[in-house]
């Protein structure tokens, strides 16, 4: 259990107010997404300013801050799988089958919940003000970079993805202020891609991260942190999860800059690539 939702759910030094404001989080987390502050007072008979005292008492600057933490703690807490839906040696095909489906679904219904609007709409905007896109990934990761690469071309926005680390490193060195960097990192710790993210931080360029820890290391650092659910159990299947969910993540901002752009200039496109190329 993490420390946030451990002080939710144990409330030592809570006063009256905080612990109906903890109540109605714990007890209605899925439609959070969507409420304001001054929602959230309402529907906990508290106020405004009490529901910022809340946030800043549990160590967030705001409501806002406190929100998209709490959501994501929050969906990786009830997305853990339950005893009866561990694998095990007396598990069938149909049992397994079960369990992967209702362990990737719920995983997309939690990234649906944790993804806000004003969120997407922050990396919409930065990736139509980039005139080039600089992805940073490692091992299967490159492969959602690749996909988003190849979705965000047909937009209009030139790429560069490299798999050697070392090109990374010099890509992340480069200044490129009218670059936008878009990481993929399920645990947002991998070393290597926190010191090229620091590097381009120092330069002041922009980062867009894609991550299942938006507080890790790599969160910090970013400029958009764009969540995605995963499972903490069933380590093995963990980062096939996260593949789900990124994907998902790209698929909706490359719908949302299609639909920006005109969907007429997306579909001649398609249209001209399946006849020259029978994809």
């Amino acid at each position: 259990m993490s420390r946030l939702i451990k002080q939710l759910k144990q409330q030592d030094g809570f006063s009256d107010s905080d612990k109906m404001i903890a109540d109605f989080l714990l007890d209605n987390y899925r439609g959070l997404a969507a409420l304001s502050t001054r929602q959230l007072a309402k529907l906990t008979y508290t106020s405004s300013a009490a529901i910022v005292r809340f946030s800043q008492k549990m160590g967030f600057e705001g409501y806002t801050d406190f929100k998209i933490q709490f959501m994501a703690e929050m969906m990786q807490y009830v997305s853990q799988p339950h005893n009866d839906e561990e694998f095990n040696d007396r598990d069938t095909v149909r049992m397994i089958i079960e369990k992967v489906t209702h362990m990737e679904i719920n995983a997309l219904r939690d990234t649906h919940l944790l993804l806000q609007p004003v969120l997407v709409v922050k990396a919409i905007e930065a990736i139509k003000a980039a005139e080039h896109l600089d992805f940073y990934a490692t091992d299967d990761n490159l492969n959602i970079a690749s996909l988003a690469a190849a979705s965000f071309i047909m937009v209009d926005k030139n790429y560069t993805i490299v798999q050697s680390i070392a090109q990374m490193y010099l890509m992340a060195a480069s200044r490129n202020k009218k670059h936008l960097s878009i990481f993929i990192s399920r645990t947002g710790e991998n070393r290597m891609l926190v010191d090229m993210a620091r590097a381009i931080r120092g330069k002041g360029d922009k980062i867009l991260l894609i991550t299942s820890v938006p507080e890790s290391s790599l969160g910090k650092l970013a400029d958009i942190v764009l969540p995605v659910a995963t499972v903490k159990k069933l380590e093995e299947l963990g980062p096939r999860v996260f593949l789900g969910g990124a994907k998902y993540v790209i698929d909706v901002l490359f719908a949302s800059l299609a639909a920006s752009c005109g969907l007429q200039h997306i579909n001649s496109r398609d249209s001209w690539l399946k006849i020259h190329f029978q994809y």
